[in-house]
């Protein structure tokens, strides 16, 4: 079988040492993420080495993805692992590290500002849809989960602009992503491209899988891992939905979505607003303003006008 010729391109710079998101830290903390003896100390010492990272972390943690109704306000990485669990929080002070870095090595800053406001949008319609319909699946997995979801556009955006350029043109003619992406990614998916940097990087398995956008039904209300997966891939295609798609797209997701998440046209509408509230409230300057580019709550009422 012939190699992928995009696919190498983006190894062979791996390999090379040539990608920047392989800072120390972001290498640091996937040797940790990867070994099942490291412990609360270890992690909370590579965090803290990173000013920037320490902040945002904390930011995000004490921020409405994470509120519990009350209590007072974590100040520590160590009160942070505690809240959250050791596995859930390096994985989220991966995805922190990874985004900064992606953001200081790429070319286009205010595009990949957009894409990574538009992760944390769809993070956090996973998270609220989960606790209100009461889907069994844990809050901050299906978070970090969705977050990473597009993963693979990332990478080309910061690595390979000129062809997430191309990509995105496709897009912006009303073309899929994943027409788009096949087109000019010599027959990749982002998803893929996404997936085997995942596997390269030694990612857990189910942020591997929830990068996927057509996962298996589930066939039980007990089934945690498969409806991990189609919220992932719900969230993240309702908010493409909302910046590039119509009325049309909008139905065709709810009749296949709509019957597993329990959700209706209407009650999509309010997700989307609902988590444009926590999205905002983030304070980090690169979401907001990736956010302040978007016109997601315009975007959001012409959308919910054109379905009336």
């Amino acid at each position: 079988m012939t190699p992928n010729k995009t696919l190498s391109e983006i190894f062979s710079k791996v390999n090379m040492s040539e990608l920047p998101a392989m800072s120390d830290h972001v290498q640091e903390l996937l040797r940790l993420l990867n070994r099942d003896e490291s412990s609360a100390e270890e992690i909370a010492e590579v965090i803290l080495k990173d000013a920037s990272l320490t902040t945002k972390l904390l930011q995000v943690v004490n921020s409405a993805f994470y509120s519990r109704g009350g209590g007072s306000p974590i100040s520590s990485i160590s009160r942070a692992i505690t809240a959250l669990g050791l596995t859930t929080l390096k994985e989220l002070a991966l995805s922190l590290a990874l985004f900064e870095d992606f953001l200081k090595a790429g070319i286009e800053k205010e595009e990949i500002s957009k894409l990574l406001a538009l992760c944390f949008f769809s993070a956090s319609q996973a998270k609220i849809l989960c606790k209100v319909k009461k889907i069994n699946v844990q809050e901050e997995e299906v978070f970090i989960c969705t977050l990473l979801h597009q993963l693979g556009k990332l990478i080309i955006l910061v690595y390979l602009p000129e062809l997430y350029r191309k990509t995105q043109e496709l897009i912006d003619r009303g073309y899929s992503d994943e027409f788009s992406a096949k087109t000019v990614l010599d027959d990749l998916t982002f998803s893929t491209v996404g997936m085997e940097i995942a596997r390269f990087w030694n990612f857990s398995e189910k942020i591997i899988l929830s990068m996927g956008d057509n996962p298996p039904q589930p066939t039980s209300k007990f089934d945690s891992q498969l409806y991990l997966l189609n919220v992932a891939a719900f969230c993240n295609r309702l908010t493409w939905t909302i910046c590039y798609g119509s009325g049309l797209d909008l139905g065709e997701l709810l009749l296949h979505y709509g019957p597993i998440m329990g959700l209706s046209k209407k009650e999509a509408f309010g997700l989307a607003n609902r988590s444009l509230d926590v999205a905002e409230k983030i304070p980090d300057t690169v979401i907001r303003f990736g956010l302040s580019k978007l016109k997601l709550r315009e975007k959001i009422s012409q959308k919910e006008r054109a379905c009336r």
